[in-house]
C-alpha cells in the first residue's frame, strides 16, 4: 500500500519548542528558531523512517472553532502563547514550503479535523500520523497507526490498535469516551469531577461508551453514582468536544501532496535562519544522493603560458588553494576569466610567465572575491598583484546588507560550488592529491561567481550611490586590515598557563560548593542534569514547562539558593578557562603571534568583526576577564597603545538627531549620563545619585539599541510600567531623538531600509513581517543601523587616515588590532609622541559633526595596562 504522512503541525510546534527551551536558539538578529529546528528534525525523522509517498502538514487556522459554538470556555484555560513561539509559527511555515511539504487550514475546525477526514477519504492508503496529542488515537483502523512523541525530538511510538489495547485496554473508537469522563485539562475539556484515568478506563471496560454508562448509573455506587448522574450531559458535551470530525471536505487530492522534497529551496532556507548543522546534514545528503549542484556555466581550460587577450582590466582572477586558513594554505594555481575565455595555470607556470607577472603587478584593475584572503595567498604563493581594486563579495554587501557569509552570497545567486574544499583536497591533517578536473571546475566556480556579483553590483552601486564607500572606505580598509592581520599580536604563552591553572583552581573550588549545596555530583555543565538538581532536588521555582537554566533565569533566581551564585561564577570562570586562558592557545602560530582575521561582510551594520580567534568579545566587566589581555604584548622593546572613542554612538545619535540638550552637553565636556539624569529626574546636576546615573545610562545606551519597556525592566530590575514611565521622561526631555526614530522607522517601512551618514545602508526587511515579534525587532534594527552603522563608518575613515600618516612619516609604528571602537598600536618608544597625534588627528577630526569626537589614549606594556 502506498503511504501518507499527516501531520498535526500545532502540536508538533509546541512539541519541538519545549522540548528545546533549555537550548534556545536564534539568528545572529535575535529571531527565535529553536522550535522551527525541533520540528525539522522530527520531520526529518518521520520521512526516514516511514517514507511515505505522501505528506501534509495540518494547522489550526484561527481560536474559534465550532466546538466554542458548543462549549464557549472550550480551551479557555490556555495560557498565552510564549512570544518566543507565536513568532515562529509563520517561520515553521515557511519551512514547509522551503522543503516542498504541503501544508492546510481551514475555517471554523482544527488540525485534528483535517487530519481526521483525511484518514477516512483515503481508505486504500497506509496512513501515519505525527502527533503528541492522544486524542489522535480515535482514528487508529487497520490502515492508520498514530505516531506519538513522547519526550524530546527523537522518542517516538507508533500506536496500532494492538498496542492501544495493550496499553490501556480500550479499542480507538473509545478515546473519545475517555475523555468524556475524565476530561482534558489541557484543551478545558470538563469530563465528570473527580473521575481519572484510571477511573475512567475501569468504567469503560464495563460498559464501554459514555452513553451505556448514563444508562446503567444506578448500578453505580457511593460518590461516584452521584457525580455520573449529575454530570450526565457534562460527559457527553465533553465526548462530543473530544470527537474528531471525520467528514471535512478536503479541496484538494492527494496527488497534490505527494511529497517532492525541494532541497536546494530547503538548504537555502537552512542558510537563511543560520540552521548550519542542519544545512551541513542536507547537503551530505544530497551530495550522496547524487543531487548535483547546478554547475558553473564558464569553460575553463588548463594552460602554461596566459593568452595576452586576457591581460587587460576587469579579468577576474582567482588562487586555487588548498584549505580555508590563508595563513596555512597551499597554493596551487592561478585562474583568471573574462566575458570570452577562462584559463587555469599551475604555480610553476605563472612564475615562469612574464607577460603575466608583469600584468599583474600592474595597476590595471583585477576583480577578485575577498581582496584580503587573496593578498594573504599572494603571500603564501610568492606572488605580487596589485590593482585589486574590485572585490566582488564587497560589493554584493553594500548592495544588500543581508548576504553576511558566503553562503548567503552563494544561495541568492544560485551558484553552488560543484565540489567542497574537502572534496578536492582533503582536510588539514589528512590532505590529498586533488583531480586536475575537480580543480578546474572549481576555480571555474570562482571566476564565474565572482563575474556574476559584479555584473549585478557595478549598476547597483552607482544607483544607490554607494560607490564612493566602496572606492574610498572599504576598498582602502581591506588593505589596512591585511596589513593588520598580518602583522598580529605577541602572545605570552606563560601568562595564559598562569591564568589557566588558577581559574582551574577555582572552578574546581566552586564545583565542590556547588555539589555540597546539591547533596550530590553531577555535569554542570549539562543544562538537562543541572534542570534536576535546581527544580527538581533543590526544589527552585521555574514557570512551568520552561526549564531553562540560561544565564537570564539564573540572574532571576539570585536570592532563592546559594548555590545559584556560585553557578553564575562557575560559568564566567568555565569560558575564562575554556574560551581563553586553553582556547587561545591554538590561535598561537609559530612566530608567537595571534593573527586574527577581519570580516568587512558579516555584520549588517557595517561593524568589523573578527575571528580565528574573536578577539572583539573578550570582556572587560569584571577584572577576571581583563586579566586575559596581560598576555597580549608588543614587540621586544615596543609598548602598547590604545586609542578608544568616547561615547562614539551617543555622539553620532546626538548629532543625527539634532538634539540639542545632548550637543550642548557634550560641547561643554558634561557627563553625559550625569545629564541625562538630570534632565529627567529634574534635579540639579550635583544631586544626581549613582543610582539615577545608572539608569540614565542604561537608557542612554538602550535609547541606541531601540530598547523596550521590557528590555528596560530587565536590565535594571525594576518593574515594566516604572521602565516605561522612565523611557517617556526621557523622550520627553530629549524630544527630537523621539521624532528622529520616528522618522527612521517610517523611512524603513517606505523604502525597505536604513542608511548611514555615509549612505552604508542595512536592509530590513523585518519590518513589513506579518508577525508582531520579528516586525518589533525590525523596528529596533532599523532605529540602530544608522547609529551603530555611522559610528562603524566613522571608526573605519579613521584607520585609513591614520595608516595612511604612518607610511607617509615611514613610522616604524603599527596598527594592529580594531575592537569595535577601539583602536590598537605596536609603537616603538621614541615614536609614542608623534604617534599620539597622528592618532589623536585621525580619530578626533576625520569628520566634523555637531558634536566633538574624542579618542582617550593609553600606554602600557600589555594591552591590559594600555586599556
Amino acid at each position: 500500500m502506498r503511504k501518507m504522512l499527516l501531520v498535526d503541525g500545532n502540536s508538533m510546534l509546541f512539541r519541538a519548542f519545549y522540548a528545546t527551551f533549555t537550548r534556545p536558539m536564534s539568528t545572529r538578529s535575535g529571531i527565535p528558531t529553536n522550535a522551527v529546528y525541533g520540528f525539522s528534525m522530527m520531520m526529518n525523522k518521520a520521512l526516514q523512517i516511514i517514507a511515505p509517498q505522501a505528506v501534509l502538514v495540518a494547522f489550526d487556522k484561527g481560536k474559534h472553532t465550532f466546538r466554542h459554538e458548543l462549549y464557549p470556555q472550550y480551551k479557555g484555560g490556555r495560557k498565552q502563547t510564549p512570544e518566543e513561539l507565536a513568532a515562529q509559527f509563520p517561520i515553521v511555515r515557511e519551512y514547509l514550503d522551503a522543503a516542498g511539504i504541503r501544508r492546510y487550514e481551514a475555517d471554523e475546525i482544527e488540525a485534528d479535523d483535517i487530519i481526521g477526514s483525511l484518514t477516512r477519504q483515503y481508505p486504500d492508503w497506509q496512513i501515519h500520523v505525527l502527533s503528541s496529542d492522544r486524542d489522535m488515537l480515535q482514528l487508529i483502523d487497520q490502515t492508520t497507526s498514530v505516531w506519538l512523541m513522547k519526550k524530546g525530538l527523537s522518542d517516538i511510538e507508533e500506536m496500532t490498535v494492538e498496542r492501544l489495547k495493550e496499553q490501556l485496554g480500550i479499542e480507538p473508537d473509545q478515546i473519545r469516551d475517555l475523555k468524556g469522563l475524565m476530561g482534558d485539562a489541557s484543551d478545558n475539556i470538563p469530563g465528570i469531577p473527580k473521575v481519572g484515568e484510571k477511573t475512567a478506563l475501569k468504567l469503560l471496560a464495563e460498559y464501554r461508551t459514555v452513553e451505556n454508562l448514563i444508562a446503567h448509573a444506578d448500578e453505580l455506587k457511593g460518590k461516584l453514582k452521584e457525580n455520573v448522574i449529575q454530570y450526565q450531559d457534562q460527559a457527553l458535551l465533553s465526548k462530543r468536544l473530544a470527537t474528531i470530525k471525520t467528514d471535512v471536505k478536503i479541496p484538494f487530492e492527494a496527488e497534490d501532496f505527494q511529497l517532492q522534497l525541494t532541497p536546494q529551496s530547503l538548504l537555502q532556507f537552512y542558510h537563511s535562519y543560520e540552521m548550519n548543522s542542519l544545512a551541513k546534514k542536507l547537503q551530505e545528503d544530497m551530495s550522496s544522493s547524487g543531487v548535483q549542484k547546478k554547475p558553473a556555466d564558464l569553460q575553463i581550460s588548463e594552460v602554461s603560458q596566459c593568452p595576452s587577450s586576457l591581460l587587460h582590466p576587469y579579468t577576474a582572477l582567482t588562487l586555487d588553494q588548498d584549505q580555508q586558513s590563508v595563513y596555512f594554505a597551499q597554493v596551487y594555481g592561478l585562474a583568471l576569466a573574462d566575458e570570452h575565455q577562462a584559463v587555469y595555470m599551475r604555480l610553476a607556470d605563472v612564475l615562469q610567465d612574464q607577460a603575466l607577472l608583469q600584468w599583474l603587478r600592474s595597476d590595471q584593475i583585477k576583480l577578485v572575491y575577498d581582496v584580503k584572503a587573496t593578498m594573504h595567498l599572494c603571500d603564501r604563493a610568492g606572488l605580487t598583484i596589485q590593482g585589486m581594486k574590485v572585490d566582488a563579495m564587497i560589493a554584493a554587501f553594500l548592495c544588500d546588507s543581508t548576504l553576511t557569509s558566503d553562503q548567503k552570497i552563494q544561495d541568492r545567486f544560485q551558484l553552488q560550488p560543484p565540489f567542497s574544499l574537502e572534496e578536492v583536497y582533503g582536510r588539514p591533517g589528512k590532505m590529498k592529491l586533488p583531480e586536475a578536473a575537480q580543480q578546474h571546475q572549481y576555480c571555474a566556480w570562482k571566476l564565474r561567481l565572482i563575474q556574476r556579483l559584479w555584473q549585478d553590483s557595478e549598476k547597483k552601486l552607482n544607483e544607490m550611490e554607494l560607490m564612493r564607500l566602496f572606492d574610498e572606505v572599504e576598498m582602502p580598509l581591506a588593505q589596512v586590515l591585511y596589513q593588520m592581520e598580518k602583522e598580529g599580536i605577541r602572545i605570552d604563552e606563560q601568562t595564559l598557563d598562569d591564568i589557566a591553572r588558577q581559574t582551574q583552581t577555582r572552578l574546581n573550588q566552586l564545583s565542590e560548593a556547588i555539589f555540597q549545596y546539591a547533596g550530590t555530583t553531577f555535569n554542570i555543565n549539562s543544562p538537562k542534569q543541572l534542570a534536576e538538581v535546581l527544580f527538581d532536588q533543590l526544589g527552585l521555582p521555574h514557570s512551568g514547562k520552561k526549564r531553562s537554566t540560561s544565564a537570564e533565569v539564573l540572574e532571576k533566581l539570585r536570592g532563592f539558593h546559594p548555590i545559584i551564585d556560585d553557578l553564575l561564577e562557575y560559568r564566567k570562570y568555565q569560558k575564562l578557562y575554556s574560551t581563553y586562558a586553553e582556547g587561545l592557545k591554538k590561535y598561537i602560530h609559530p612566530d608567537g603571534r595571534i593573527h586574527t582575521i577581519y570580516n568587512q561582510c558579516a555584520t549588517q551594520t557595517g561593524r568589523l568583526s573578527s575571528a580565528e580567534p574573536n578577539l572583539q568579545n573578550i570582556s572587560v566587566r569584571d577584572e577576571e576577564s581583563r586579566e586575559i589581555r596581560k598576555a597580549f604584548l608588543p614587540g621586544q622593546g615596543r609598548v602598547l597603545v590604545s586609542s578608544d572613542y568616547s561615547q562614539i554612538e551617543l555622539r553620532v545619535l546626538a548629532h543625527m538627531a539634532d538634539e540639542q540638550g545632548l550637543i550642548e552637553a557634550f560641547c561643554h565636556g558634561v557627563d553625559i549620563h550625569t545629564k541625562t539624569a538630570s534632565d529627567v529626574f529634574q534635579v540639579p546636576l550635583e544631586e544626581v545619585t549613582a543610582s539615577m546615573r545608572r539608569s540614565a545610562k542604561a537608557v542612554n545606551f538602550g535609547i541606541v539599541y531601540g530598547i523596550s519597556d521590557f528590555g528596560l525592566s530587565q536590565q535594571l530590575d525594576i518593574p515594566r510600567s516604572q521602565a516605561r514611565e522612565f523611557i517617556d521622561r526621557y523622550m520627553e526631555s530629549y524630544p527630537n531623538i523621539s521624532r528622529y526614530m520616528d522618522q527612521v522607522v517610517e523611512f524603513c517601512r517606505e523604502h525597505g531600509y536604513t542608511a548611514t551618514m555615509l549612505g552604508r545602508r542595512r536592509e530590513v526587511p523585518e519590518i513589513h513581517d506579518k508577525n508582531y515579534t520579528i516586525r518589533e525587532f525590525g523596528k529596533r534594527a532599523a532605529m540602530n543601523a544608522p547609529i551603530q552603522g555611522s559610528a562603524a563608518d566613522l571608526i573605519k575613515l579613521a584607520m585609513i587616515r591614520i595608516d595612511r600618516q604612518l607610511r607617509q612619516r615611514q613610522l616604524k609604528s603599527k596598527m594592529i588590532l580594531q575592537v569595535h571602537d577601539e583602536l590598537i598600536f605596536d609603537a616603538e618608544v621614541q615614536e609614542l609622541d608623534e604617534l599620539k597625534e597622528i592618532i589623536r588627528e585621525g580619530m578626533e577630526q576625520v569628520m566634523e559633526l555637531k558634536v566633538p569626537l574624542v579618542a582617550e589614549t593609553k600606554v602600557g606594556k600589555t594591552w591590559y595596562e594600555a586599556k
